[in-house]
């Protein structure tokens, strides 16, 4: 079977220019065990997200079908630098009629938070087959360890719900919840896990000191 094609635009994380944190080293990970094939561009404007975006849905790209958005986040909004920000609703617009079959993760904090008829929309707009992300901040390294098979199953499943699948297994489905995590489709179900159990106070102290999306 061919290896699934993962189209990845990444955000400037950091202020520092001397930070290195990338989803780059995930994504080597899932090519070198021959999982997936993937692109990877950074972009730090709207206009660098764009043109990216437009490139990735030509033709010639079309078995790249996961579209994964990697920086940092709010409810209904994509965050490329500290001041640089864009709207989902600007990105639907963007890709309006154009992600047919297309399956979009956005690998950054609380974005899925945003209203059911604001993800719904952007469904509708955009023609996609689903989006998915999280609800809440989290944390780079239990982040990056979900994408590892978050990504492989967005990629490869051949079903549209392959992820929701296999992150409602009693293996994975604590750490979805924990994350947040959420699909929602195209014909308009959503899916999420169980809720989370509350962590301890202290705990959820150390956390928030963490690295979050």
């Amino acid at each position: 079977m061919a290896r699934g094609g993962v189209f990845c635009v990444e955000g400037q994380w950091h202020r520092d220019l001397n930070e290195r944190g990338s989803v780059l080293p995930t994504l080597d990970l899932l090519e070198r065990l021959g999982r997936i094939r993937y692109i990877h561009k950074d972009a730090a404007t709207r206009d660098e997200l764009f043109y990216f975006v437009d490139r990735w849905l030509l033709k010639q790209y079309a078995d790249h079908r996961v579209g994964f958005f990697a920086m940092h986040g709010e409810p209904s909004r994509l965050c490329l630098t500290d001041w640089d920000s864009v709207e989902l609703s600007d990105v639907a617009e963007r890709m309006a009629g154009r992600c047919e079959g297309r399956r979009l993760y956005f690998g950054s904090c609380s974005v899925l938070r945003a209203s059911d008829a604001t993800l719904r929309e952007f469904l509708d707009i955009t023609g996609a087959a689903l989006i998915c992300g999280f609800t809440r901040e989290v944390d780079w390294v239990e982040s990056a360890a979900f994408e590892t098979v978050l990504l492989d199953v967005l990629a490869n499943g051949q079903r549209h719900n392959a992820a929701e699948v296999r992150m409602r297994s009693a293996h994975w489905a604590p750490l979805a919840a924990y994350l947040g995590f959420r699909v929602i489709y195209a014909n308009g179900r959503a899916w999420r896990p169980p809720a989370r159990p509350r962590l301890p106070e202290q705990v959820t102290a150390q956390r928030a000191a963490g690295r979050p999306r």
